[in-house]
């Protein structure tokens, strides 16, 4: 049952654009990059063949859904940051979003095999090191869309009552309980990362506040249009928010 519920999501592996050897070389100022590249192939050579779905074959061949996150019915949206330095090895492994500690180290293990299958990314014609993210859905469902559906689903409950608890309520705790809750499923729902941090903030936790709020900067520009964010004018966090942006 295991191996027949992994290869029912491996159709719902999503990789970033970022990092995948068919994305054009940029000049910056001049300066030609090419991001890394996956290749599959230990101790990479020149002339070897790269093909941008490379790594998501390799992670469908090789992650396992735990059977204990498969027991606790874990799912949700796994994603991860590394970095590809110069020599082609995977170092720096960091979870951005976490579904369960079982899923974390399992991913952690897959892309550690990694290390040597790297094209590393080029710097004005000089091989760097250079940081790559992915994403991974883990769902028990075998249909694309059905998960979806219910990811987004999760997502809006969670955002909908932790809304309530904590600008009708005052209850920040519970609202960061249930924010958090929505970004397992979607960790790239602005709205999510926004109200979460202000949760954080106004429970003290500015460096919690901080990495939400920058999550969201680089993932794109902050919408500060949202009806929502009408009702956290006045509060420190709103403030602290509003900060950051001028900072940016």
């Amino acid at each position: 049952m295991k191996k027949v519920v992994f290869i029912m999501l491996a159709i719902c592996i999503c990789l970033l654009a970022i990092g995948q050897n068919d994305t054009p070389k940029v000049s910056i100022d001049e300066v030609a990059i090419s991001p890394p590249a996956f290749t599959g192939i230990k101790n990479y050579v020149d002339f070897a063949t790269v093909d941008a779905n490379y790594l998501q074959q390799y992670l469908t061949a090789n992650i396992e859904y735990p059977e204990e996150a498969q027991r606790c019915s874990s799912e949700g949206t796994e994603v991860i940051k590394f970095n590809v330095n110069a020599r082609g090895e995977v170092t720096d492994i960091d979870i951005v979003n976490g579904v369960c500690p079982e899923i974390d180290k399992e991913l952690v293990r897959v892309l550690e095999s990694t290390n040597g299958m790297w094209k590393p990314g080029i710097k004005d014609g000089i091989p760097v090191s250079m940081e790559q993210e992915v994403s991974i859905v883990f769902s028990l469902s075998g249909d694309t869309e059905i998960t979806h559906e219910k990811f987004v689903k999760v997502a809006t409950t969670c955002f909908t009552r932790g809304a309530e608890v904590f600008f009708e309520k005052g209850k920040s705790k519970k609202a960061e309980r249930l924010f958090t809750k929505g970004i397992t499923y979607l960790p790239y729902d602005e709205s999510l990362l926004l109200m979460r941090g202000l949760c954080r903030y106004e429970r003290g936790n500015l460096a919690g506040a901080r990495e939400d709020w920058n999550r969201l900067f680089e993932l794109g520009t902050v919408d500060m249009n949202k009806e929502f964010l009408s009702q956290a004018e006045g509060m420190e966090a709103y403030e602290a928010l509003m900060a950051m942006l001028k900072e940016k």
